[in-house]
């Protein structure tokens, strides 16, 4: 029997690397050899901790990932062996209420690689071909780990609709804010302001046209004030990729009648959401928009092209970079490690 090493989790908290069965590939089906694997701090956290809301154990994590096309189903056209592709991760059942009133994304079966379907910290990954998408040449592995979360920041835009002139604020400056970052700032909107506390990725922003501001982690004024300057007559939207409550009520002050609150990040578990009367009082007399966001389907192409025209740049988001033997570790520097944006596991290193 062939077999392949993967990382488990039987439970959560219960995690190996070890060796598993090589998966079986059926018809419609296509395994990929897995080259790169990102680590999503919110899912594999999750399952190292109290498990995702998604997840069924035993699982192989991973849901962002890159690699060779080792083998393909005799119904598979659009990919051959060798060829350089990334996946979705998302399985949808397609006979559900929700699929047949087209909101797939809210399938009622709802199955994703690497939560409830074995995904790519692995050598070896199995996915349906319909969820399977060619990456130019250009585009390293370890970037092409990072279209889920491009493919996310796409259906979160969709969800926002920018408009011609509109100002917007950006918070949260960890790798989906600074994607965020971007599709505002090439997006209809005028202005597109990034938040963060880190000046070294507000850096990187303002090296791509984007204008920045330096958020005071003690001192919400100093923020504050930058903001009122740039944007004297307030914003049309705000992008809180963050989940920080604290920050989301100073921005809140700015959002103009009419705005638009997109909460991206969720928010964090140990905090108090002091919600008051007054702030739902504003939403509803200034006819402001609260609109939340979750994840995606079916936005994997326009994210490659994004990232593949430039318009979305991945290069300084790689920042470590470790065998699969040393996923914990990994996992550990994704979890404590300041400098820590993006870290990628070769599971065939």
């Amino acid at each position: 029997m062939r077999v392949m090493k993967a990382l488990v989790y039987d439970a959560p908290g219960k995690g190996s690397v070890r060796h598993i069965p090589y998966p079986t590939c059926g018809n419609d089906q296509v395994i990929i050899k897995v080259m790169a694997a990102g680590i999503c701090k919110w899912a594999e956290i999750g399952h190292d901790t109290t498990g995702t809301g998604l997840a069924k154990y035993p699982v192989v994590p991973g849901h962002e990932f890159a690699g060779y096309v080792e083998e393909i189903g005799k119904n598979v056209t659009k990919v051959k062996a060798g060829d350089r592709v990334t996946a979705d991760n998302t399985v949808l059942c397609g006979d559900c209420y929700e699929c047949q009133h087209d909101n797939s994304l809210y399938c009622e079966n709802f199955g994703s690689l690497g939560h409830n379907i074995n995904g790519g910290f692995a050598q070896y990954v199995l996915v349906e071909k319909s969820k399977v998408f060619a990456i130019p040449d250009h585009i390293s592995f370890d970037n092409a780990t990072i279209t889920e979360p491009v493919a996310c920041a796409v259906h979160a835009m969709k969800l926002l609709k920018p408009k011609l002139g509109e100002n917007i604020l950006v918070t949260g400056m960890g790798p989906h804010g600074l994607i965020l970052s971007q599709l505002a700032h090439f997006s209809d909107a005028e202005k597109v302001a990034a938040i963060g506390l880190r000046q070294d990725r507000l850096d990187w922003l303002a090296a791509y046209g984007v204008p920045t501001i330096l958020a005071a982690r003690d001192d919400f004024s100093v923020h504050e004030k930058a903001i009122a300057q740039m944007f004297p007559h307030g914003v049309d939207a705000v992008i809180d990729s963050a989940g920080s409550w604290p920050m989301v009520k100073s921005l809140f002050k700015f959002l103009r009648k009419g705005g638009r609150y997109l909460q991206y990040g969720s928010f964090h578990s140990a905090e108090t959401l002091d919600i008051t009367s007054g702030m739902l009082n504003q939403l509803h007399y200034r006819e402001q928009q609260y609109i939340s966001c979750s994840a995606q389907t079916y936005c994997f192409p326009q994210a490659i092209e994004y990232i593949a025209n430039g318009k979305v740049k991945l290069d300084n988001m790689v920042s470590h970079m470790f065998p699969l033997d040393d996923y914990f570790k990994a996992l550990e520097v994704n979890k404590t490690d300041k400098t820590a944006v993006k870290v990628i596991i070769h599971p065939n290193e």
